[in-house]
């Protein structure tokens, strides 16, 4: 058992950091390699992490005795070793060695279609965790434009990365317009150590932290593009009164608004955007504010203490008002995401793993998706009116001449209930364009589950200290609504229980007390929030840290809220309810815009 680190003689300590370490930068994440200390202790720079008060662009040096860990470009933290057909990077195969179970057949017989809206939560909930799962994980190449599927038809002789979603004969759908396929190629990788045997290891293109790298970027060079160099701001255009994003110059037209971001998809709808635009305001809401505090400072300081206000104000907000609202606030106190009190968290843990969970965006994102309506409210004149969500994907036309009317449809209309049904758009008519059918983004999810290559549900069962399913009828037994047919269904999908894919034994369990997730996804987003605070030595309660606030500016960033945040952003809202994440109740009434805390920056002043 290893001796608390900070009983340690120097030596002591550093031979088993380099053991660490060394585990850490595995295909599998030594996520508990030791309890996490009460306290830290201020470190210099060493020679290969510089001292700095302001964390990298590419959030290299969250952890300074191995600076890339949770770096962009580097490969995703597993919770459980890879599960490749050959053990390097075949996708899986079942106990009996035949290919899983076509993703489009599971999406299309075990996932239904319903939209029974959640009363407790408010749309902006769905939209503002698409942007958590974009800061922490995108992978490469999912952006690349390979064709494997073109026309629905595949492609002879397509390049060795292919690997699409075939559609059964006889779908119910996709048949009847002769789509025989739908385009998936396989996420970017490196390969294991040594390459022979070992699992290659997916590849983040984003970095891990919670840094805002969909506002910020995640290179100097990406950066460099979309600040002003003037006065700490970003770069933006102002019109009817608000800023918005710079017209990239790369070729786009206004007709497609095509905007100059770091991340593309902050911009895939205007629900999305309206995120994005949050924080684009904010920081520049905060450097203007703060070369109002302290004329001395130079575009360099204001930019870098700007976005440092404002990573820690998204902090606040992630683990203090949305978090809780899934995972249930007791939860999060029992398993150290959040702490009661004023002062410093001070749980920075030098031998935590601080990259993002494979497992977190490319299963739990997908599930949760499960809030999204098939249709979006947006008001005009007073009117409630709807569109399509597969209409706004990809179509910004109406983000700034209706923008206000988004903003206000995002915190009234509820989002759907967490669970295994989701809207007939996101199974059929994602990305359709002008076509009449679109993609089954479920089914393109399951195929990106069976690339990384994941364990199965009752492996990460186990995993997670939670019993493991022998029997279809113990399964059935425990689920969220017990249904033999169901279960019966399954045992025709798999050969026997321990070969059910994560997501679909996880999507049928009843909810953790208290939380909106099930127990084993549940598991894996506490996996993932506790990697993403105790790893990183910028997180904004941290104490004793080069990057660490003063007491007196930590109080500040406390009181902000998303509400504060949609009101500072837009001047045409004039009150919002206190908890944005929720709908107006008498519990929840809407209040003035003036009347919100907001964080006084008075406590920057030098």
């Amino acid at each position: 058992m290893l001796t608390d680190p900070h009983t340690m003689d120097r030596m002591q300590r550093a031979t088993v950091r380099a053991i660490l370490l060394s585990l850490a930068v595995s295909s599998v994440a030594a996520w508990a390699v030791t309890k996490p200390p009460t306290t830290t202790t201020t470190r210099g720079g060493t020679g290969s992490c510089p001292s700095s008060k302001y964390r990298s662009i590419d959030s290299s040096s969250a952890n300074p005795f191995n600076p890339s860990l949770g770096r962009a470009g580097e490969p995703y933290a597993r919770l459980l070793p890879a599960n490749f057909a050959d053990g390097i990077s075949s996708p899986p195969v079942m106990s009996n060695g035949s290919e899983y179970v076509n993703a489009r057949t599971i999406s299309s017989t075990l996932f239904p279609i319903d939209e029974t809206p959640d009363p407790s939560n408010t749309l902006i909930s769905i939209f503002f965790l698409q942007a958590i799962a974009n800061d922490l994980s995108l992978p490469a190449g999912s952006n690349d434009n390979v064709q494997c599927c073109v026309d629905g038809q595949i492609v002879p002789n397509a390049p060795s990365r292919c690997y699409p979603v075939k559609i059964p004969s006889g779908d119910a759908l996709y048949s009847f317009f002769n789509i025989q396929c739908l385009n998936y190629a396989r996420v970017l990788t490196k390969p294991g150590n040594p390459p022979a045997s070992q699992p290659v290891q997916p590849i983040n293109s984003a970095s891990s932290l919670l840094d805002l790298s969909f506002l910020y970027g995640t290179s100097v060079a990406q950066s460099s593009r979309l600040r002003a160099f003037s006065g700490g701001r970003l770069q933006s255009l102002r019109r009817n009164g608000v800023e918005w994003p710079v017209i990239d110059p790369a070729g786009c037209t206004w007709s497609n608004v095509c905007y100059l971001v770091a991340d593309i998809r902050s911009y895939q709808s205007p629900m999305a955007a309206t995120v994005h635009l949050l924080f684009l305001r904010e920081h520049n809401r905060l450097a203007t504010q703060l070369r109002l505090l302290n004329a001395g400072w130079s575009d360099e300081v204001l930019f870098q203490e700007a976005r440092r206000i404002n990573i820690a104000q998204y902090q606040q907000i992630v683990y203090y008002e949305y978090l809780p609202r899934i995972l249930g606030r007791s939860n999060m106190l029992r398993s150290r995401l959040i702490f009661e009190g004023t002062g410093f968290a001070s749980d920075f843990n030098e031998f935590q793993n601080p990259s993002s969970v494979g497992e977190f965006g490319a299963v739990v994102m997908p599930f949760m998706q499960s809030q999204l309506p098939g249709g979006i409210n947006f008001y005009m004149d007073s009117v409630t009116q709807t569109l399509r969500l597969s209409s706004l994907t990809g179509n910004l036309t109406l983000l700034e001449s209706m923008s206000s009317s988004f903003f206000n449809g995002l915190t009234t209309q509820s989002a759907k209930q967490v669970d295994a049904s989701f809207s007939v758009e996101w199974k059929n008519f994602m990305y359709r364009g002008s076509e009449t059918l679109g993609q089954d983004q479920l089914a393109l999810d399951i195929q990106r589950m069976r690339d990384f290559g994941f364990a199965r549900y009752n492996d990460y069962r186990s995993r997670f200290g939670l019993s493991r399913y022998t029997t279809w009828e113990a399964f059935n037994a425990t689920l969220r609504q017990p249904c033999i047919k169901t279960v019966q269904y399954l045992s025709t999908l798999y050969p026997t229980i321990d070969d059910l894919d994560l997501i679909v034994g996880a999507a049928f369990e009843a909810p953790v007390p208290g939380a909106l997730v099930v127990p084993t996804l549940y598991a894996i987003m506490e996996q993932q929030f506790l990697a993403a605070r105790a790893g990183d030595r910028y997180f904004f309660e941290a104490g004793g840290q080069q990057g660490s606030f003063s007491a007196a500016q930590l109080t500040e960033i406390r009181k902000i809220s998303l509400a504060r945040l949609i009101c500072g952003a837009l001047p045409t809202i004039l009150e919002v309810q206190p908890n944005a994440f929720g709908p107006a109740s008498a519990h929840n009434t809407p209040v003035a815009c003036g009347a919100l805390p907001v964080p006084n920056l008075a406590a920057w002043r030098v």
